[in-house]
This record gives structure tokens, sequence and C-alpha cells, in this order.
């Protein structure tokens, strides 16, 4: 393979999640996303839920996050909040899985693999109404919630990438194909990205 770790970043309801997990399948590779929440939660000691409330609360504050790791790693004492450290410790489990074949999907994990030459970063978008039709569709969301949910969670995922990563989520230089799920059914985007990482 040309490409060992495929990141893929994607905007609430355009289908990311699912495109990532069938190239997982189609590759015969491990997926991960929502198992490094649990993997955390292992490391830190804390719940799932309180875990997830944390990611909820990052702000995108990337330069006071930065001036903290930089006192750690030049040995002074550093009082991390509980935000910084989830994002720390999500950092380091994305660089450990990033050492074996996988593809992840969120997490920043385009960001903080921006210089492995082996990881394909991929971003999945969508126009507005295809993602509506899917978040109600697919997850249930109430027609009338649908466009305030697409916003929250695409804010809480910029902000959990630029807090991590100190980038931004939708910068197109961050990544290598910034595809749309609104014009490529997911059996087509799928077998592009199996083409290119093969």
């Amino acid at each position: 393979m040309n490409y060992r770790v495929i990141a893929i970043e994607r905007e609430y309801a355009s289908g990311g999640r699912e495109i990532g997990e069938r190239l997982a399948g189609r590759l015969g590779l491990p997926c991960h996303g929502h198992d490094i929440l649990e993997m955390a939660a292992e490391k830190t000691g804390f719940s799932q839920s309180e875990l997830s409330k944390l990611e909820e609360s990052m702000t995108g504050s990337f330069l006071y996050t930065l001036n903290l790791l930089a006192d750690i790693s030049s040995g002074k004492a550093a009082d991390l909040t509980m935000t910084q450290k989830l994002a720390l410790t999500e950092s380091n489990i994305i660089r450990d899985l990033a050492l074996n074949p996988c593809v992840i999907i969120g997490r920043g994990a385009a960001g903080l693999l921006k210089d492995k030459t082996s990881a394909l970063k991929v971003f999945i978008h969508a126009d507005q109404d295809t993602r509506i039709k899917r978040a109600i569709d697919v997850y249930g969301i109430p027609q009338k919630e649908a466009k305030a949910t697409l916003r929250r969670y695409d804010k809480r995922r910029s902000n959990y990438f630029v807090t991590t990563t100190g980038v931004e989520w939708k910068d197109e230089n961050n990544y290598h194909l910034f595809l749309n799920s609104g014009k490529l059914d997911m059996h087509r985007i799928v077998e592009l990205l199996y083409t290119a990482v093969r």
C-alpha cells in the first residue's frame, strides 16, 4: 500500500464515518473512531460520557494549549485542565494507533498526522440539504432541529480540531482529498479511496 494510515475528517451527516468503515472493511484494516474515546476513558479513569462533555467544551484555543505543552516539554510544571488532558491523551492514542495500518475517523487525526507521509488525509463534506436529509433519515434528528444540529456538531469538530492540531479544520491544505458525498455516492468514494491507497 502507498498509504498505511487513512485519516478521515468529516462534516456531520456527510457519511464520512460510514465511508471510513466501509473503506476499512475493503482494505482489511482496523477502523478507529469512537473507540479512541473508550481508550482515553481507560487511561484517564473518567467515563466516556464525562469525556464526551469535555470534548464539547473545547474552545479552539490552541495557543494556550501550546504554551502549556511547551512548559511540560521543558520540564516545568503545568496545570492542564481536564479538557487539555483529554486532548493530549487522545492525541497520543492516535499517534500510537498510526504506527500500524488503520483507518482513523475524526478526532483531529488528519492534523495530528500532518507530517506523516504514509498517512492519506481526507475530508468528506456535502451540501446542507444532503446533510439535513441524512441527519433526519439516518440519525433520527427531528426536521426542525436538523439545521441547528449540523451547526452544533460542525462547530464542535472544528473547535476540537484546532485545539488539538493548531490548524483550521476545513483548510484544504491539510488534506490530500476533499470529497463531496452529495455529488459522489458512498460506493464511488470508497472505491476512489481504495484506489488511492493501493
